[in-house]
């Protein structure tokens, strides 16, 4: 085997085992990182203008989201059997409530009037009584008997009545009751905003519309839960960085510092926007020491910027490369990369 290629497979190796090291280490970190973002991730509901609700909603493992979906009453595997039919993954559950406090009440007076009676009876606080006549109580003190009585039907939310149909009691037939339900569209509009890191959140507005009117409904409780995005490999997530790398020449056993532009082709992370690893990265610079050009490969590289600086150095990358001169030589450094 020349001695080339064994420097070649020697440093491949090491950033191989490096790698490898840095991989367990991250994986660690990662699931005490999904627990800590679980945590603190609750945005408390708020009520805007208009009856528009900010849902609750807070990140949740796989399992609490199947949980949250059979509390309330949801057929989640129905719905991700047809997720599938469009190649979509589940996200977030957003459950509205709205309460109709109910009614029930006693001596309501009449709301208003109906028909009259076609055949009005005679009321007079003289008629004939049994045993001849005589002064007897007027039989309807009330004039139920000359016209319908009609009360209206409202269902009541917190500070909200919405009319919902009437009914109407006709004293004088044998089928006293008549009943009118209007018509009702209930509408439930969500607006769904998401941040750089995917983390969702709901702003829902619940309406009536009856007899041409619609009445905004309060809402209760609007609460969310989101499947924290786990991580995973993107086999083609390409990007582009620019670095610096400082080294060694071994063949010179000489100093290099190489500056670069490189191709990202894969990622690991939870989101390909901001991956925690960027995986192969290829690219050219140029040895500033040396004056020479190179060929620089990046076998991973580690956000760090993420880890310790996000928001601000979110795409910034700590990585290990080997590089190759025109003159055959080769260089292994680490330096730091930023990616677009």
């Amino acid at each position: 085997m020349s001695p080339t290629l064994t420097k070649i497979l020697v440093t491949i190796g090491v950033i191989v085992t490096l790698g490898a090291l840095g991989y367990m280490i991250y994986n660690q970190e990662m699931i005490k990182s999904q627990q800590a973002t679980i945590q603190s991730s609750l945005i408390a509901q708020q009520t805007l203008v208009d009856g528009i609700v900010r849902s609750q909603s807070q990140y949740a493992t796989a399992a609490d989201l199947a949980k949250f979906a059979s509390d309330n009453d949801i057929n989640l595997k129905a719905i991700q059997a047809n997720m599938k039919t469009l190649n979509d993954q589940l996200a977030s559950i957003n459950v509205i409530t709205a309460n109709s406090t109910g009614q029930n009440t006693t001596n309501v007076a009449t709301t208003n009037t109906g028909p009259a009676n076609p055949k009005p009876p005679i009321v007079t606080t003289t008629v004939a009584c049994t045993g001849g006549t005589a002064t007897c109580p007027n039989q309807d003190p009330f004039g139920y008997q000359l016209k319908q009585q009609n009360l209206a039907l409202n269902e009541d939310f917190a500070n909200i009545k919405v009319p919902i149909g009437t009914v109407g009691f006709s004293a004088w037939q044998q089928n006293p009751w008549d009943v009118q339900i209007a018509p009702r569209v209930y509408n439930v509009d969500t607006v769904v905003g998401v941040d750089a890191n995917e983390r969702q959140t709901f702003y829902n507005k619940f309406t009536v519309d009856v007899g041409g009117k619609t009445y905004d409904i309060p809402i209760a409780k609007a609460t969310t839960e989101q499947q924290i995005p786990t991580a995973s490999f993107s086999f083609w997530n390409p990007r582009l960085l620019m670095g610096v790398d400082g080294g060694v020449n071994i063949e010179r056993l000489k100093g290099a510092v190489i500056p670069s532009i490189s191709l990202g082709i894969m990622s690991y992370g939870q989101y390909k926007t901001t991956p925690t690893l960027s995986v192969l990265e290829v690219g050219i610079g140029a040895d500033v020491v040396n004056k020479l050009p190179e060929l620089v490969v990046t076998p991973v590289a580690w956000n760090v910027g993420k880890q310790f600086f996000a928001p601000f150095m979110n795409n910034t990358y700590l990585a290990p490369s080997v590089s190759v001169a025109t003159d055959g030589t080769f260089t292994v450094s680490g330096g730091l990369r930023v990616g677009f």
